[in-house]
């Protein structure tokens, strides 16, 4: 993952497929690498939270956009201490990320009670505006 995430040797410019980020404290300079897909794939679900919250007209703490944001900075931070507890040997970020994230959104939705409806339907359970209760019949 690493090799392809670095892109090929042919001395052209690829397309970018990872992010560098300094070590703070490392004399010599090196870095870590966290790849597109450790951001796009999350950040897929966060748009989706974000969706539904702006649909159910949901506060931003009790909706699950803040949280799942939270869930992954954090697993960002597990990731990091698992890459600093192997030796700087990659480490596959989304698997720290996802149980974070998702399992942020799934225990919520199942707290609230609304995870049928998040995992079905995807939209919020709302009466329809424009269909109400017959008059004259």
């Amino acid at each position: 993952m690493i090799v392809v995430a670095r892109g090929d040797k042919s001395g052209e410019d690829g397309i970018p497929m990872l992010l560098k980020i300094p070590r703070l404290y490392d004399p010599w300079g090196g870095y870590s690498i966290i790849g597109f897909g450790d951001i796009l794939l999350p950040g897929l679900l966060i748009a989706f939270a974000l969706r539904y919250d702006w649909a159910a007209k949901k506060s931003l703490q009790g909706g699950y956009f803040l949280w799942s944001m939270i869930g992954y900075g954090f697993g960002l931070f597990i990731t990091y201490v698992a890459l600093n507890l192997m030796d700087g040997n990659g480490q596959p970020a989304l698997l720290y990320i996802v149980p974070c994230t998702l399992g942020t959104v799934l225990t919520l939705g199942w707290l609230r009670g609304e995870l049928s409806n998040l995992w079905s339907k995807g939209e919020p359970q709302m009466p329809c505006p424009h269909v109400g209760p017959k008059v004259g019949t």
